[in-house]
């Protein structure tokens, strides 16, 4: 071997020895800061360039061929620019300490190596290294090694190569290769120990509980939060057992169903749980389940995390009952008042004189703000705590548009506002919750009318904004939104003038109720406004494709007697002989509409006395009619009698809103049933209906008796024992039923109620609408006062009694929301 390779070789072993020396030492400088890290390593490296030039070999007189540049360009690309100044100032001056004619071709190889380690340092400054990038550097080291023999006399310069370029160009390749492949290594294991540092005191200091088990759940690690869990005095203690060894043995047994359903699906679990807490007493866990796997993905065991939530809990359960008291205790005298003053400025206990009532009239005024907040506060919790619900079913878009208007006509009377609704889509119809929709227009429309001027037009328009899309815009002609509230306005509680608000009245929090129902609809709500012109809010939702079906001849059977008429709605010309025949023997004369749109036109131009409904009528849904119906200004409380082949899925369709339905026959039509159900008709046509109110607030029991009026018999009980007696002791055509009583739930009623009482709910709680299959109707103490239910129950009596009940006075009947 030359000279010149075992030169080169020694070189090379110099460069391992260094890395090694290096790796010693690289633990006391992991804990400098990193420039003082920088500085050190630019010492190492500086050493070994000096100590690559002190055992090279001469080549010529002068010169010498070692792996400086290595040590150099190495040193810059990891230590950066404090690096570069060590190691370049130690080489350069010991360079120059050996002088000769080779000093001024060295130096530059010192400088060649330097501009080649900063310019890649600087390429790879704001990524991660890769081993890629460690080659680029000994390639560009390589080729600046070579370069820098041409800075040799021209004479010697072509011999010189001829002896030193191949081993030259191979060892200053395979030099920055090893030191950067060693140093990256350093570098990478010291930053892993830092992570696993500072994860393993996260981990330790964690208040949280973290485990890990193997498949058959044996803690293999844990956090001494899980130790303090398990009431042991370290994690050490922990290690091999399992959940049996701590907890009781059907809490255990949940833990490890919960771990191997984790385990066998192979995908996170999170679950709230109970457990003994640390202190042995019984609390809740948040709990998640992962699993965990090995290199190669296998799972070999199950990761738990355990958060402490008892006090969450204890916080839910203080706010539901919060809630629940707000709800009764505010909502049932409040509802009280309201209706009372209602009463007395619409003038049921006589005139009064103009002082009085206007001081009743602001006490009325006043006691609605009041409800509007209370309704207000309790629809942002449950929107909050994701109990609202939604009722959703087709509809056309008019009817509620007409509804909200009609509702609000009333609504700040003194500045004689004018509502105009104007429909560019007609016939559009809509997959929503109808009520909900009512309560966002209703808010809408009242902001609309609240900031116009005296004598101003708001407008509700409906119209397509693009094929599948139905607009219903409510456009004032106010002063607008200022700039500034534009970007807050769908927030909680928040209003554009406090002063201005308490002016005009309102909570801050009914665009933010809005909005959240409208994107619950798969809608949304934006607004256009310009400050002096106006403000135009838009609902956008989704349009339902209506089904149109053309009227078909309607049969009329004994149109000129004077018999008891009843509408027979039937598609099957058979059977609509069948059931008039039948009605015909039992006295009555009926007509006969094949679909829903005959059923309403004859509805709308004929008074019944009842109708017999099939379910399934001409392809369409007899459900459908029956609510419409039931919605309808005439005929809404007309009796029905579904004849039906599925009657009893009907039955379970309609549910708790099956108000007024007689009976449910099967087909084909049993005539003993038929004459039964017609009886039922019959009797309510002729005796006075008796109703059970079950009421412990004598106020509610006093406002909505004065409601009901004379035409009725009323029953109080102001408990369930008091009630179960009177059901016991007398049969009632309606029950009023209060949810909360001093003695128990008034739901326990129910189930001991003769099937031919109904049932409207009237209570201080919210409950679903499909509450019971008993329950006609549900109705929120505050959302609805004593002459709304008065209203509703007068609608389920038997309608023999409709046109002779006592009417509500205009001025109170129009303040119905």
């Amino acid at each position: 071997m030359s000279p010149i390779w075992q030169s080169l070789l020694a070189n090379l072993a110099l460069v391992s020895i260094l890395m090694v020396a290096w790796d010693l030492i690289s633990d006391v400088t992991g804990k400098l800061s990193k420039t003082a890290q920088s500085l050190a390593l630019g010492a190492v490296m500086g050493g070994g360039a000096i100590i690559s030039m002190m055992l090279a070999l001469p080549i010529a007189s002068g010169f010498i061929l070692d792996l400086r540049s290595a040590f150099i360009a190495s040193a810059v690309f990891f230590g950066g620019l404090p690096a570069m100044v060590v190691t370049t100032g130690a080489a350069i001056a010991f360079r120059v300490h050996l002088g000769g004619q080779g000093a001024v071709p060295g130096l530059a190889g010192i400088l060649i190596a330097t501009v080649v380690g900063l310019a890649c340092h600087r390429a790879v400054r704001s990524r991660q290294r890769t081993t890629m990038d460690i080659f680029g550097l000994a390639v560009a080291v390589a080729i600046g090694s070579l370069i820098s023999l041409f800075a040799f006399p021209s004479g010697a310069r072509g011999d010189l190569i001829a002896r030193t370029g191949i081993p030259l160009v191979l060892f200053a390749f395979i030099s920055p290769v090893i030191i950067g492949v060693l140093l990256d290594r350093q570098l990478r294991r010291r930053e892993l120990a830092e992570a696993n540092r500072i994860f393993s005191a996260m981990v330790r200091e964690l208040p949280d509980c973290l485990n890990v088990k193997d498949v058959d759940g044996r803690f293999v690690a844990a956090n001494p939060a899980t130790a303090a869990l398990m009431r042991v005095g370290s994690v050490e203690e922990l290690i091999g057992k399992t959940d049996f060894d701590f907890f009781p043995p059907e809490m255990a047994a949940q833990f490890r169903k919960d771990e191997v359903a984790a385990l066998e699906n192979d995908e996170s679990v999170r679950v709230d749980q109970q457990a003994l807490l640390a202190d042995g007493a019984p609390g809740w866990l948040s709990t998640l389940k992962a699993p965990f796997k090995d290199e190669a993905g296998r799972v070999v065991g199950i990761i738990t995390y355990n958060r402490d939530v008892t006090e969450q809990k204890r916080s839910a359960q203080l706010k539901n009952e919060f809630i629940s008291t707000v709800s009764h205790e505010l909502r049932t005298p409040l509802t009280s008042i309201r209706g009372s003053l209602g009463l007395i400025a619409a003038g049921v206990a006589g005139e009064l004189p103009p002082k009085a009532a206007n001081l009743v009239k602001i006490a009325h005024t006043n006691s609605e703000r009041l409800v509007h907040l209370i309704n207000d506060i309790l629809d942002m919790e449950k929107i909050e705590s994701g109990k609202m619900t939604f009722d959703i079913r087709q509809m056309a878009v008019r009817q509620v548009l007409e509804q909200v208007v009609a509702a609000s006509a009333n609504y700040r009377t003194d500045m004689q506002i004018r509502l105009v609704l104007i429909d560019d889509a007609p016939r559009a119809e809509v997959r929503v919750d109808p009520d909900r929709l009512h309560q966002v227009l209703a808010n809408l429309l009242s902001n609309a009318i609240k900031f116009s001027p005296a004598g101003e037009t708001v407008t509700v328009r409906l119209a397509r904004l693009r094929e599948g899309t139905l607009r219903i815009s409510v456009i004032d002609n106010g002063s607008g939104i200022p700039e500034a509230f534009r970007g807050r306005i769908f927030g909680k509680f928040e209003q554009a003038d406090g002063s201005n608000t308490r002016e005009k009245g309102g909570t801050g929090l009914g665009l933010s109720i809005a909005k959240t129902i409208v994107e619950r609809l798969d809608g949304t709500l934006t607004f256009e406004t310009e400050e002096g012109k106006g403000t135009s809010f838009h609902v956008d939702l989704p349009e339902a494709r209506p089904s149109h079906a053309a009227p078909k001849p309607i049969a009329t059977m004994g149109l000129d007697d004077h018999r008891t008429r009843v509408l027979v709605c039937e598609d099957e010309a058979d059977v609509s002989t069948v059931i008039a025949a039948l009605l015909d023997a039992e006295g009555f004369s009926c007509d006969v509409a094949p679909d829903i749109a005959s059923a309403k036109m004859l509805l709308r131009s004929r008074n019944y006395a009842a109708m017999t409904l099939d379910i399934k009528l001409a392809g369409e849904s007899g459900i459908k009619l029956f609510h419409d119906i039931r919605a309808s200004e005439v005929n809404a409380d007309i009796p029905v009698i579904v004849v039906s082949a599925v009657a009893d899925e009907a039955r379970r369709s309609i549910n708790g809103s099956a108000v007024g339905i007689i009976d449910w026959l099967e087909k084909p039509v049993d005539p003993n049933r038929l004459h039964s159900a017609l009886g039922k008709i019959v009797m309510r046509r002729t005796d006075k209906p008796r109703i059970l109110h079950v009421e412990d607030d004598e106020g509610v029991l006093a406002v909505m008796s004065e409601g009901l009026g004379p035409d009725v018999s009323i029953t109080s009980a102001r408990t369930l024992g008091e009630a179960q007696q009177e059901i016991a002791r007398d049969s009632f055509d309606l029950m009023i039923l209060d949810i909360a009583l001093p003695d128990g739930s008034g739901l326990d009623l129910l189930s001991n109620l003769p099937p031919e009482t109904a049932v409207v709910v009237f209570s201080a709680a919210e409950f679903d609408q499909t509450l019971s299959g008993r329950v006609k109707a549900v109705m929120t103490k505050t959302k609805a006062s004593e002459v709304d239910v008065a209203r509703l129950v007068r609608s389920h009596l038997p309608a023999r009694h409709v046109a002779a009940a006592r009417p509500l006075a205009s001025p109170l009947a129009s303040k119905v929301k």
